[in-house]
């Protein structure tokens, strides 16, 4: 798996906090019917694996996969922007404490920032 998630470069916690819009790294999933948009991550299990939960819900996980597109049952979907959050947004297909993957292979180091109503990922491409 790698170096697991629990801080990020600039040692903001990545994991999920249940209160206000700063939830760490923010996700989509499927929560076996329908898809959430306010994921966090509660748990890595792999550099693909996490377990997920809603923000303000975290006592219902869920074991979810990384994919490229809208998740179905079973999957999410975590992306990252280029550059800071009005760049081009990027779908992860593995992540790791430092480094991050696309579905097309190129590899990023990525930080958490927040602009005062999310959390998100920014990418440097490597």
């Amino acid at each position: 798996m790698g170096r697991p998630l629990s801080k990020d470069i600039n040692g903001a916690d990545v994991r999920g906090i249940y209160t206000g819009a700063n939830a760490g790294i923010r996700l989509d999933f499927h929560d076996g019917s329908t898809v959430q948009t306010d994921g966090i991550v509660i748990k890595q299990r792999g550099a693909k694996t996490f377990i997920v939960a809603r923000v303000g819900t975290p006592a219902t996980r869920f074991t979810r996969v990384l994919v490229n597109t809208t998740p179905a049952a079973g999957q999410m979907r975590m992306y990252g922007y280029v550059t800071s959050n009005s760049g081009q947004s990027v779908n992860i297909a593995k992540i790791t404490k430092r480094v991050a993957t696309d579905f097309s292979g190129n590899r990023y180091t990525w930080r958490l920032e927040n602009d005062s109503s999310n959390d998100y990922i920014v990418l440097t491409a490597v």
